[in-house]
Parts: structure tokens; C-alpha cells; sequence
């Protein structure tokens, strides 16, 4: 199965995939995780400066909405093969600013990267300039849950080029809430306030822009 899994998602463009198992997932008796890596386009992303520009903002987008359309596929191949499968939403918030289950839970314990200062994962290959997606299902899989620490050490890049000030330059340890690292409510309440001429639902991107792990 995950060889049919590695094939099916690298056919769909899908840039790293990972295998988790998680006894905390939201959906009953699925606990094996299918962690995917989207690779965002450098080309865009290097655009921003002190803010997003309209073509992250579509990208952005877009990219959430193609993650979408694989987690279904793969759900439907795998209820398909007969067995249950439930996808978490690439970009969707249902108490305060947390969404049903973090992709990024998944994508550490999948051993594929790590949780930086900024909050963001940052991938082994592509740093944080990625999407996630999450696909939970009972199909048997061979899975690991690793622990993985911040790598971030004493770099402070993002945390001085958040305007927001939002980022507390704190290292993560297994364990810590977001809020321990990072202040949601100050990230978000900034992209409203500044890049509402942008699109509904901007989102900013500079930490992502200026982290090292990204850069080639």
C-alpha cells in the first residue's frame, strides 16, 4: 500500500509523501496518516518583499485547491481498494484560527521536516516554501511517529522581518502549543489590516520568503 500510495501521489505532482501514525486523529479508527509535501514555486515566492503580491495570493490559492482535489482522489482510490479513508482540508479554520487536525503534526511525525520559529513546517527538501495535505485511513500502512526538534538554532531572520511582531523567537520543542511560539491572532490581524487590497483572506508569506532552509 505504500508503494501504491508513493506512485499514485508522484504521478499527481506531489513533492515529498510521508507515513504517521497518529492515535490523536479526528477521524474514529483511522490512525494511519498519508502526509503530502506541495512545493510551492520559487519563481513566486521570490517576489515578496515587504509583502505578498497578488500572484502568491492566486498561488496560494490555487495551490490549496489542487491539494484538495488530490486528497479526494487519493481518498477515492483507496475506498476504491475497499478501505476507509477522510481528508483534512488544505486551508480551513473551524475554532478560532486552528483548523480540524494541523498538517504539520502529520508531515514531523512523518519524519519529512520540522516545526521552525515562524511556526511554519519547514521541510527537509524545500524548507517552508511547501503546502501540506493530510489524508487519514485504516488501510495498512507501515508508519513511523518521530519526534523531530526545531532546527532552527540561533537564527532570527523571520522572527526580525515579521512586521506583525508576531513570531517570538522561540525554538520548538514536542509539546509546546503554536501560541508558545508564535502569536496567531497579531499574524492575522495584520494581513487584514495591510493586504485587504490584495484578496480576501491575504495571507503574507514573508517569513516563509526570507527563511535560509528555503533559498537555494
Amino acid at each position: 500500500m505504500n508503494d501504491f500510495i508513493n506512485d499514485f501521489l508522484t504521478q499527481r505532482f506531489v513533492s515529498d509523501i510521508g507515513f504517521a501514525k497518529c492515535s490523536d486523529t479526528p477521524f474514529e479508527g483511522l490512525q494511519n496518516a498519508v502526509s503530502m509535501v506541495f512545493r510551492l514555486s520559487d519563481a513566486v515566492v521570490e517576489q515578496i518583499n515587504d509583502a505578498p503580491t497578488h500572484t502568491y495570493f492566486q498561488h496560494y490559492r490555487t495551490m490549496n485547491a489542487y491539494i484538495d482535489s488530490v486528497s479526494l482522489q487519493l481518498v477515492m482510490a483507496l475506498e476504491q481498494k475497499g478501505y476507509k479513508a477522510a481528508a483534512i482540508p488544505a486551508s480551513q479554520s473551524i475554532e478560532g484560527l486552528a483548523g480540524l487536525f494541523p498538517h504539520k503534526k502529520a508531515a514531523v511525525r512523518a519524519g519529512l521536516g520540522y516545526i521552525g520559529k515562524s511556526a511554519l513546517f519547514i521541510s527537509e527538501k524545500h524548507g517552508p516554501r511547501v503546502r501540506l495535505g493530510t489524508v487519514f485511513t485504516d488501510a495498512p500502512l507501515e508508519t513511523v511517529c518521530l519526534p523531530q526538534k526545531s532546527q532552527c538554532g540561533d537564527c532570527n531572520i523571520c522572527a526580525k522581518n515579521c512586521s506583525a511582531m508576531a513570531i517570538k523567537n522561540v525554538n520548538y520543542c514536542e509539546g509546546m502549543s503554536r501560541e508558545d511560539i508564535f502569536d496567531a491572532k497579531a499574524c492575522s490581524d495584520y494581513m487584514k489590516n495591510k493586504f485587504k487590497h490584495i484578496g480576501r483572506g491575504a495571507v503574507c508569506g514573508v517569513c516563509m520568503k526570507v527563511c535560509p532552509k528555503g533559498r537555494k
